[in-house]
């Protein structure tokens, strides 16, 4: 693809930012960070005041299928054996148990001892996101719940909560017991990895959460309002329209999933836990149509219907089932859909870079934000169905997903604009190319008048006059055949009147015999001979502030002034015509041809037309303005006023 070089910069610099963007949302664990073994976790090395939260991962003692209290693990009891010990954060979905694997549904007891510090100190856990429902214990104390843990789905009321659980270290090993019930997702146990940490440290990890979030969600909101907006206001650009939509699906789908710490209960506090989450689950579906229709929409070449058409049948029949169907199946239906949703973004990548390679407008930055879109979603995908993080990328490559897309669709608008700007600047140069060219046939025109004038004055009607004057002579002498001298005469008058009607022709095709300020005799000479030959009444006058007038466009105001009285001498059946060329305080010079005939209205109804567009034509080539009216007392009137030459001419003879 050709791109020019301040594009190349530019997209490096996006993509720099991208990697770092996406580097900053996998942060690795510190090395020294103690981890859980068999039971056990030694915070004894760990500062949480100067070293910051610490999440409990490692070997949990796991008691499969039992729900145990933590009276169940009293010194002076047989303790009960636990099943093993399970890496947390983790689910028990295919934890080998006696040489079989455990399903995902089921009910567990995890139990981990705390090796604190020295001292008194005030702690909180942050825990998020147990499928289905839990109750954790701090040395016997109850310090958290969600839902109602169950031994079956009948007794289970399954809920995702956010708890920031608060206890007390004195210095004492502390006994966390935690219970977990699953029968109604497909995976049972701990997704995400609870934290240990000062209550102040794990409020601002929350607060830091929603923070980031809200500033993402805002981003989303203002792209998609713009572009809704856009489409609003041009309707044929369905690629703003699937683009606002997509933005508001992200929003969608984010404030209502895990990495945004259930953003949606900042705005709604008794929001439906169900309803969050089916909202979550259905908009990444729809999500994909519009994505779809975006991309065919920029790219219908690369991208197939019939592709189109298979992604809208997987996403309704998965919304239905998200409507209608209980967790378990929705869950379960959930893996094969992100299975194939890693086909699907396969397959966009693949039509994406084919337009790369093919030149497409945008091209470049749709790849660059699918590729962050993929790994956002690939992400999720294997935290989900495979493993278990609670560092989310997801934030960050949507919205490098979506500020690239706008990148794409400003680029198309841009080169759209260009296009726009070119087209405009050729036309301008072809429209004045155009109108040199007309003035050019104009002048030629004007010359080719003079040129067959000269050449009837001194050619044709010279030879007419020699013959008129032979055939007077030879009249005046005496013929003896009786009728010839009658004949000759009467030859001698058709020379006469052949005569007057070449030099008529000669001076209708060429007015201005001598000079620009000399066109008031043409003009008269026009009134004369028009009102000799059609019987009407017509004068001519001038009021003129130059002697003579010096303006290069009188050969086009007498041409004007020719066709006005033809025009009203055919149609308007007028029974006078005055004819005015005056210069008046406005520094402009004004040609008007006053009739006192039928008018436009009766006049219109006669065949022609063609003298009217002529004479706005001849206008329109000098830069005059040309009024055709009623006048006052009846009949029409045509005014072709033009700026005086004047000024020019002052200036010129102050120069000379």
């Amino acid at each position: 693809m050709r791109m020019n070089r301040p594009v190349r910069p530019m997209l490096t610099a996006l993509l720099a930012l991208l990697l770092l963007t996406l580097g900053g949302g996998c942060a690795l664990r510190d090395a020294d960070m103690p981890v859980a073994e068999y039971g056990v976790f030694d915070l004894t090395g760990w500062d949480l005041v100067g070293d910051g939260p610490v999440a409990l991962d490692g070997q949990w003692e796991f008691y499969w299928d039992r729900l145990l209290a933590p009276e169940d693990f009293k010194p002076d009891l047989a303790p009960p054996q636990p099943s093993g010990f399970m890496n947390l954060p983790g689910t028990w979905k295919g934890y080998e148990l006696e040489g079989r694997p455990l399903p995902g549904q089921g009910q567990a007891t995890f139990r981990l001892r705390l090796l604190p510090g020295p001292g008194d100190l005030q702690l909180a856990l942050r825990i998020i996101g147990i499928h289905a429902a839990y109750r954790l214990w701090a040395d016997g104390r109850l310090i958290a719940e969600s839902g109602v843990v169950g031994l079956s789905p009948a007794t289970e009321s399954p809920h995702r909560s956010l708890v920031l659980a608060r206890f007390t270290s004195q210095g004492v090993p502390i006994d966390l017991v935690l219970q977990v019930s699953n029968h109604a997702f497909r995976r049972g146990g701990l997704l995400y990895p609870v934290l240990l940490g000062l209550p102040n440290q794990l409020e601002l990890i929350h607060s830091r959460i929603w923070s980031w979030g809200m500033f993402f969600v805002g981003s989303l909101l203002i792209m998609a309002v713009y572009h809704l907006v856009l489409y609003f206001l041009k309707r044929k650009e369905s690629s703003t329209l699937y683009f606002s939509l997509g933005c508001l699906l992200l929003i969608c789908y984010y404030v209502t999933s895990d990495p945004s710490d259930w953003l949606i209960k900042l705005f709604i506090l008794k929001a439906d836990p169900e309803i969050i989450q089916k909202i979550s689950v259905i908009s990444y579906p729809v999500m994909s149509s519009c994505t779809y229709r975006f991309y065919r929409y920029l790219y219908p070449l690369e991208f197939s219907r019939f592709i189109q058409n298979l992604c809208d049948l997987r996403n309704i029949a998965f919304v239905l089932i998200v409507l209608t169907q209980p967790n378990l199946v929705i869950y379960t239906a959930l893996y094969w859909f992100a299975l194939s949703t890693v086909l699907l973004n396969c397959y966009f990548l693949v039509m994406l870079i084919i337009c790369v390679r093919r030149g497409r407008d945008g091209a470049s930055f749709l790849l660059l934000g699918y590729l962050s879109f993929s790994a956002a979603t690939l992400s999720e995908i294997y935290g989900h169905i495979i493993g278990f993080s609670e560092e989310s990328i997801l934030m960050f490559g949507f919205l490098a997903f979506v500020l690239f897309q706008a990148l794409a669709m400003a680029q198309r608008f841009s080169t759209a604009f260009t296009a726009v700007e070119n087209l405009s600047a050729d036309l301008r140069t072809e429209m004045d190319e155009r109108s040199r060219l007309e003035r050019e046939i104009i002048n030629v025109s004007e010359e080719e008048h003079r040129r067959l004038s000269h050449d009837l004055h001194d050619g044709l009607c010279q030879q007419l006059v020699g013959t008129r004057v032979r055939c007077a002579t030879l009249a005046r002498r005496s013929i003896v055949e009786r009728g010839v001298a009658a004949e000759v005469s009467e030859i001698a008058s058709l020379l006469q009147d052949s005569v007057s009607q070449a030099y008529n022709l000669s001076r209708g095709l060429w007015p201005v015999e001598l000079a620009p300020g000399e066109v008031g005799a043409s003009l008269a000479d026009l009134a004369r001979h028009v009102g000799q030959s059609s019987g009407v009444d017509i004068s001519y006058s001038e009021r003129l502030a130059c002697a003579p007038c010096c303006n290069e466009h009188l050969v086009q105001l007498y041409r004007i002034a020719q066709e006005a009285v033809t025009n009203a001498v055919k149609h308007a059946r007028p029974g006078r015509i005055a004819i005015t060329l005056s210069c008046g305080p406005n520094r402009r010079l004004t040609l008007t041809v006053r009739d006192d005939g039928v008018g436009r209205q009766a006049a219109g109804r006669s065949a022609g037309g063609l003298g009217l567009r002529i004479m706005a034509y001849r206008a329109r080539m000098i830069g005059a303005t040309l009024s055709i009216d009623d006048a006052e007392t009846g009949g029409t009137m045509v005014a072709c006023s033009l700026a005086c030459a004047a000024d020019r001419t002052t200036q010129e003879d102050t120069d000379g």
